[in-house]
């Protein structure tokens, strides 16, 4: 697979990102393998992002676009556009890479040219560290009602299978959903994910906390909602998968946010239908796999804890 082609382009999108950007160029920067750009895309950022991506500029060879406050879709998309890759990495300005992340993700594709990989993390809070297993969904069916399983700092894809698929949406409709969404389409175009069952990289929890917000369990409902009318007039999904996903993401809301308004659209939403799935196969099924997930998880952050400690302090 010998080519003069740039192999990597990593797509840093930035938005305020002055207390962890520098950490993300440079976790790029040690990697040992050196077939790669970085295109960073600083996203109508007002803190110091700019400056230090005009000084990252000026001591190494970084390609930065500067833009006008779109949203994470359209900064990615902008970074993809303007990259030369044959394939394309993301990277989220708060996320750090092991250093030999691009040469195993490199050995994988030279021997079996796989479209999209994706690889496994270590999630890293304030207090705690946790294994995250970035494993594809089996099918269209597992992607809708489990939600979006796969970290976009923890992807590599062939580039022009954005020309298969489109872009990631963009708008405030999409921000913090435009991952799931796009898997969606992904995976719905036939399109093989390969996982690599290694941490090759840190997600750092604490600073990306867009999951707790209200208007985000909003969006993925909506996300949720549209695709599944039209998965469902394909017969992919059940209604009785629909109904309880959503019960589900009702719930989860709830916990995060335990208002008054939130208990109600519970309520409101079994009354109209959701009441009648509790306790079906369906519902087993989902909470099953959603617990098990937490399950593995948790054993394998236990079995793996030291050498997770010993990555996540040699990066951070």
């Amino acid at each position: 697979m010998k080519s003069n082609k740039i192999f990597f382009s990593i797509i840093v999108p930035c938005y305020n990102v002055e207390d962890t950007l520098e950490g993300t160029i440079d976790s790029i920067l040690k990697q040992d393998f050196n077939n790669y750009e970085i295109v960073a895309v600083d996203d109508g950022s007002f803190d110091n992002t700019s400056q230090i991506l005009n000084n990252c500029k000026l001591k190494n060879n970084i390609k930065v676009i500067t833009q006008s406050n779109k949203g994470l879709g359209a900064a990615r998309n902008s970074g993809i556009k303007a990259s030369d890759g044959i394939y394309i990495c993301l990277l989220d300005a708060d996320d750090l890479w092991v250093p030999n992340k691009l040469t195993k993700i490199y050995e994988i594709i030279k021997n079996k040219r796989y479209s999209l990989i994706s690889n496994d993390e270590i999630i890293v809070g304030n207090n705690y560290l946790f294994y995250l297993r970035n494993n594809p969904p089996k099918n269209l069916s597992n992607l809708l009602i489990s939600g979006n399983t796969l970290s976009p700092s923890a992807i590599t894809i062939k580039k022009e299978i954005f020309d298969k698929v489109g872009f990631f949406k963009e708008g405030k409709k999409f921000l913090g959903v435009e991952d799931w969404d796009f898997w969606i389409r992904v995976i719905d175009n036939g399109e093989k994910i390969k996982h690599f069952p290694e941490p090759l990289g840190i997600y750092r929890r604490d600073i990306q906390n867009m999951s707790k917000s209200k208007e985000f369990t909003k969006r993925i409902i909506n996300i949720h909602r549209n695709n599944s009318r039209y998965f469902h007039s394909k017969g992919i999904i059940s209604t009785a998968d629909i109904k309880n996903w959503e019960t589900f993401l009702l719930i989860s809301n709830f916990i995060n946010h335990p208002l008054k308004t939130n208990l109600i659209s519970i309520r409101e939403h079994l009354i109209k239908g959701g009441f009648r799935y509790l306790l079906t196969y369906s519902f087993i099924r989902i909470l099953f796999r959603l617990i098990f997930r937490k399950i593995q998880g948790i054993v394998l952050t236990l079995s793996k804890y030291k050498r997770l400690k010993c990555i996540a302090k040699e990066l951070l």
